[in-house]
């Protein structure tokens, strides 16, 4: 009876040994995650003030509760979900990203210190599903595609990541992929239609010069493909020395221009012949010493583009006739590029000198040649990215603005030169022109930046 006591006493202390050591490194797991997310917590509350991001404005609901906890080479990382207010979504501008998922992610830098960074995780198919801890900063699932959009909240410098099959996808040096690679995020609704209604512009990736500072990534290791960091964008060789009104429309003139808006910011990038600069004055003066919006020359000897914007103009004139004078002033550049090129295998250059030869001079042949895409980079712009302005337009009128309204502003700094294109045309055609270039003062001059 002893004998049996004693082990019943032995079976029962060795099954609360067993239970004591299950128990004991998952209690303390758990009460470590929560210390982390409180520290994250306390952290942000602090320090949120600093952050500039315009998302966080938009920013209904951080789920603490739910926060994602993950390890690895880069320590630990908590990511908190959150929701947008009043139903809002975001995608890129032409809405072919869907199920936006939103996070703040802490990346601790030792005591009491934090890394912070806004990602928005999306996937390339609308019947895609982003479940919250399939995805986290050291894991993604093999079958994902999509992109990831990763922006330092105290910087605001940003990044895309592209993956594919979960692997993120090496950036080439192709001008295809800087075109791919520039991308902005918009705020705005899924209409019934499927289609993505843009309202706000929050931020866009690429088209800058590199500073020198590292570019945002997710995906610190392990898991998923990931565990190599981001490799940079190749830096496009435009050196932004633009300041305020100037700086937010060059950013998103070069982040989400239609076709044609890009193809002018790609001339420079990667091999090209020659370096652009493009910088703020307080005033410019045209050769003659008269003041004007902007300029642009040519340095042979050191094969660099020039362009100056004013600042003093820029800032009172409306935001689309601001950024026209920088189209303007790039389309300038353009045609320097194309008649100094030595590249005799540049067919685009070498058609161009044909046929320039044909013009007076350079607004003449900007007349010719470039009028018709300038008024549809207007139209786009003004349409996605200025699209506040747009639907005041529209609500003032009556009516949408129409093609003859932004070829009236393509006109803009190329009539008052009295170019040949400009004097051969009928005068009811030119006061129809006129006429409707009246009506560009009345658009907002704000811009869509933070």
């Amino acid at each position: 009876m002893i004998r049996l006591t004693k082990l019943v006493k032995s079976v029962l202390l060795l099954a609360l040994v067993l239970l004591m050591t299950n128990c004991a490194p998952n209690e303390a797991e758990e009460s470590s995650n929560v210390q982390a997310v409180d520290e994250a917590k306390n952290w942000y509350n602090i320090h949120k003030e600093e952050f500039d991001s315009p998302i966080l404005e938009y920013v209904s609901d951080l789920k603490w509760e739910n926060a994602i906890i993950s390890n690895g080479t880069d320590g630990v990382v908590i990511e908190v979900p959150f929701t947008l207010t009043d139903n809002l979504q975001t995608s890129n501008g032409k809405g072919n990203l869907y199920n936006d998922h939103h996070r703040f992610v802490f990346i601790k830098e030792g005591q009491q210190k934090f890394k912070t960074y806004y990602v928005q995780i999306f996937t390339d198919n609308k019947n895609s599903s982003i479940l919250d801890k399939s995805y986290n900063y050291y894991a993604v699932k093999e079958n994902y595609n999509g992109k990831v959009f990763v922006q330092d909240l105290i910087s605001n410098k940003t990044n895309v990541l592209e993956f594919k099959n979960g692997e993120q996808s090496t950036l080439s040096s192709t001008s295809k992929w800087r075109e791919e690679a520039v991308s902005c995020t918009f705020l705005g609704y899924w209409e019934p239609d499927g289609s993505f209604s843009p309202i706000k512009v929050m931020y866009c990736d690429g088209g800058g010069y590199d500073d020198g500072e590292p570019y945002p990534t997710y995906g610190g290791g392990g898991g998923g493909g990931t565990s190599s960091p981001s490799p940079k964008p190749v830096a496009p060789q435009i050196i932004n020395n633009l300041t305020g009104k100037a700086k937010c429309l060059n950013s998103l003139l070069s982040s989400s221009g239609n076709n044609f808006v890009q193809n002018i910011f790609n001339q420079f990038a990667g091999k090209s012949e020659f370096n652009i600069q493009i910088v703020s004055l307080p005033n410019v003066y045209s050769s003659t010493n008269q003041e004007v919006n902007g300029t642009t020359g040519f340095d042979k000897v050191n094969s660099l583009i020039t362009i100056e914007i004013s600042t003093n103009r820029l800032d009172g004139l409306a935001a689309l006739e601001s950024a026209r004078i920088i189209l303007h002033e790039y389309i300038h550049a353009d045609i320097y590029r194309k008649l100094n090129t030595t590249n005799s295998n540049d067919i685009d250059a070498s058609n161009f000198k044909q046929v320039f030869e044909t013009y007076e001079n350079q607004h003449n042949a900007m007349a010719q040649v470039y009028l018709s895409s300038m008024k549809d980079a207007l139209k786009s712009f003004h349409k996605t990215v200025l699209s506040a302005d747009y639907n005041k337009y529209t609500n003032y009128y009556g009516e949408e603005p129409s093609d003859a309204f932004y070829e009236a502003m393509a006109w803009g700094g190329l009539k008052d030169s009295s170019v040949k294109a400009w004097t051969d045309l009928p005068e009811d055609k030119k006061a129809s022109i006129n006429s409707l270039a009246s009506r560009v003062p009345i658009l907002g001059k704000s811009v869509p930046c933070p």
